[in-house]
């Protein structure tokens, strides 16, 4: 099985959060796949140390949409094994300019807001 969740993390409680893995948890075998997209818990500490994070952070709270839920960085390890996953690959804003906005002469041509990361487990 493959549970993905795409830009819903960041706006669950912690409650929320743990109702959601837990139950990923439950109905996924032995080979399932979890990948989530997860904000940096310096965002909401609005920390202002990531590409984009002031202004992500106003568009957000202007919305009406604020983030509540956030992994410290290197915690996703931790995380996923509470729900007996194991981290695969975590890939952040650099990683991810690296691999796919780079032209043909190794140039990088354009950012990622680093404020994400994106993180992929499996359940062995």
């Amino acid at each position: 099985m493959l549970f993905l969740l795409e830009g819903v993390t960041m706006y669950l409680s912690d409650d929320a959060i743990d109702k959601t893995f837990t139950f990923i948890r439950d109905v996924a075998g032995k080979g399932s796949w979890v990948v989530f997209d997860y904000i940096y818990a310096g965002v909401l500490r609005q920390e202002n140390k990531y590409y984009g994070e002031k202004d992500i952070f106003k568009t957000v709270a202007k919305a009406g949409e604020a983030w509540s839920f956030a992994l410290e960085e290197g915690e996703t390890g931790s995380f996923l094994r509470k729900y007996d996953f194991n981290l695969k690959n975590h890939s952040n804003a650099r990683e991810l300019e690296e691999r796919y906005f780079k032209n043909q002469e190794g140039k990088i041509v354009g950012k990622i807001n680093g404020t994400h990361s994106i993180v992929t487990g499996i359940k062995e």
